[in-house]
């Protein structure tokens, strides 16, 4: 893999790109400001040369700032990444264009105001080329005549086209709906973060209506991946249909909330019907893989398949695309490549660290796919993000300016499409971007419209890019995952309460539902924020256990009587217990080393109503008392409930009598002799 220079952008744009930091030495009273990126014109080209930018200034400190002025400079165009990201934390090395735009008036202590800038870049051929494309970079930057420094700077790209690309570089893109668990077992709402992040319309609803808003554009060549988590659309279900908070507040169905979720969930519908996206699910509850398999949880990775699937279909009204996936968390191991690869997965979009990727020759960007192999021989591709683009993309100052973040990252891109020397033959070279779901609300509108449109970008859908590349990808090895799993007793409940649902869904008829609710909240548990969190996922295994528990201890029969024969042979009745509601299909079974069974000692019961009483014939075999186990089993043969029962009788067996006045002849008889030769010696 080659070696990003991403971190050290991220380093830089640190102290450059969102403030200009203070000397150490700085007076109290010296000025201070931020200023942001509002709007840029993405890129110019020669029928449309005028470079347009909006820049807002706030003075974040106490003193005026008296005469202030935007500068900007225009430094010379740049051929490879490093030269980009250096600009970015340098500047341009020298300025070969340069103006300044005078603010009206002082700028006061928290004063705001937005500076409209024009650049005609066909007047400035000294520094942008009209005869070539390519990206140079800008630097903007707020002055004033009190001081003898700039007071803040940043630096974007400048990108200007002068023909259309006859080589655009592949392009794919992808992005995943994702929610955290915000209702609780019971269905009341445990995230107010969330609820807030709903009513504000930011995270997912900014990202939903973002990619609603692109695909509305009948001109946008808009062409990418969604990855879908289940647990997302289930979120917003609940929410649509009204509920009621952890405090008791109940929020009703027409409420802003419950609006705002149903009209995401509208807009994601058109989405997934859209033929310019694919998309995919992930298991229900977006679990670490590894975290399953390496747990002996598999089954339990198979039934995460197939209720996502079942819900994605169930709410959105369309079939998930299975060839395509991404791990939740990016966390994925060989063992985790066999069971996707045995699913149908044919391709991965992985983390841009997922394996070592070898450097290209003159430092130009690593391929953006390789080839891993399975233990059946199929071979699996991986799509991997460009890393130093995609680490843009977590920089915490570039973040908090959704325009400059977006206009980076195109520069960057733009930079990888022009990097010199052009690459010879028939190479046809390619990008991968994975849009990260926790991005800020206003950056989405703004980065994907530039992906998408971007005339030197050629959008093409994660699954085709590794065949549409020039070479091939190349076989590579996984990194070694980083560590995460649940520790071994929670691993250990998982299973065992797992076991438990099994059983008891084996024997549920009616209220089926309620075998959907139950396994859905196991699959809860699996959860991946509860890794770090298991406290919090306890909350669904007990909320199983609970249900079990009671259905369990209620369907027992009552074995509290001592029965009584008042003959060898009887009948033994037994009052069931409470179904609850339900229907229910157990089997009975009576065992005892004192009481012979006449016929069946098992039988199958159906209980739908309380005290159903069932009956066994058996003959005791002794007399006194007698114990019989009962057991209430699954139709597997799990044992749910377990009792002993105590049966007497009082009847006179013959043989026994028969034995017991023979022996007592036999006493009398020789007491008899005894007797008699006493009395003659």
């Amino acid at each position: 893999m080659r070696s990003s220079h991403g971190p050290r952008v991220i380093s830089c744009l640190l102290a450059i790109l969102w403030t200009a930091s203070p000397a150490p030495a700085q007076e109290p009273d010296e000025p201070t400001a931020v200023i942001r990126l509002v709007s840029q014109t993405p890129w110019t080209t020669t029928k449309e040369p005028m470079l347009r930018l909006r820049i807002g200034v706030r003075n974040d400190g106490d003193a005026t700032i008296a005469s202030p002025v935007i500068g900007w400079e225009i430094g010379p165009r740049v051929t490879s990444r490093l030269q980009y990201e250096t600009a970015l934390e340098q500047g341009p090395t020298f300025a070969a264009s340069a103006d300044t735009v005078p603010l009206v008036g002082p700028l006061g202590p928290g004063d705001t105001l937005e500076v409209p800038i024009s650049i005609d870049v066909s007047e400035i051929p000294g520094s942008v080329d009209p005869e070539d494309s390519g990206v140079y970079p800008l630097q903007l930057a707020l002055r004033s005549e009190t001081v003898d420094h700039e007071i803040a700077v940043l630096t974007t790209a400048a990108i200007h086209i002068v023909r259309k690309p006859l080589r655009p570089i592949l392009f794919s893109w992808w992005t995943e709906i994702a929610s955290p668990v915000a209702f609780g077992p019971d269905g009341t709402l445990i995230d107010t973060g969330w609820e807030t992040t709903l009513e504000a319309e930011g995270g997912i609803v900014a990202q939903v209506e973002a990619i609603a808003e692109l695909l509305a554009q009948r001109r946008s060549r808009a062409a990418f991946d969604l990855i879908v988590s289940p647990v997302a659309l289930d979120q917003l279900r609940q929410a649509s249909d009204g509920y009621e908070r952890s405090d008791g507040l109940v929020v009703e169905e027409g409420d802003l909330v419950p609006r705002i979720a149903s009209e995401t969930l509208d807009r994601l519908r058109a989405i997934v019907a859209s033929p310019r996206v694919r998309v995919h699910a992930m298991p229900f509850a977006a679990p670490r893989l590894p975290a399953l398999l390496s747990s002996g949880l598999r089954t339990h990775l198979e039934d995460q398949w197939r209720l996502g699937d079942e819900t994605f279909e169930r709410i959105l009204e369309e079939r998930p695309d299975p060839t395509v996936a991404r791990p939740p968390g990016l966390s994925f191991d060989q063992d985790s490549v066999d069971v996707l690869s045995a699913r149908g997965v044919s391709t991965i979009l992985s983390a841009a660290d997922s394996v070592d990727r070898p450097p290209k020759p003159n430092d130009f960007a690593p391929d953006p796919a390789a080839a891993l192999s399975t233990t059946s021989g199929v071979d699996v591709n991986l799509v991997l993000p460009d890393p130093g683009t995609q680490a843009m993309l977590s920089d915490p100052v570039l973040l908090k300016d959704p325009v400059l973040l977006a206009q980076a990252v195109l520069g960057e891109l733009a930079t990888i499409w022009r990097e010199q020397p052009v690459p010879e033959g028939d190479v046809k070279r390619g990008l991968a971007l994975d849009l990260l779901p926790d991005l800020p609300t206003a950056i989405w509108g703004e980065v994907m419209e530039r992906l998408s449109d971007a005339p030197f970008l050629d959008p093409v859908y994660a699954e085709e890019l590794p065949f549409e590349v020039d070479p091939a990808p190349v076989p590579a090895a996984l990194e070694p995952p980083a560590a995460g799993g649940f520790t071994p007793g929670y691993a250990d409940d998982l299973a065992a309460t797992g076991r438990r649902l099994a059983a008891f869904v084996s024997i549920l008829e009616e209220p089926a539902q309620e075998a959907d609710r139950l396994r859905r909240e196991m699959l809860y548990a699996e959860a991946s924020q509860y890794i770090l969190n298991e406290g919090s996922g306890r909350i669904w295994i007990e909320a199983v256990n609970d249900v079990i528990d009671r259905a369990f201890s209620r369907l027992a029969p009552d074995t509290s009587r001592v029965l009584t024969f008042t003959s060898r042979s009887g009948t033994i009745p037994l009052r069931m217990g409470d179904p609850g509601g339900r229907v229910l299909n157990v089997r009975v079974a009576l065992a005892s080393g004192r009481v012979e069974f006449l016929g069946d000692n098992e039988r199958a019961v159906r209980l739908d109503q309380p005290d159903q009483v069932i009956t066994f014939r058996a003959e005791v075999k002794a007399s006194g008392p007698s114990q019989i186990v009962v057991r209430v089993m699954a139709p597997n043969g799990t044992i749910l409930t377990r009792g002993e029962l105590l049966v007497s009788s009082t009847a006179v067996n013959p043989i026994a009598l028969i034995i017991t006045i023979g022996a007592g002849l036999v006493l009398v008889g020789l007491w008899s002799r005894r007797l008699f030769r006493r009395r003659n010696p």
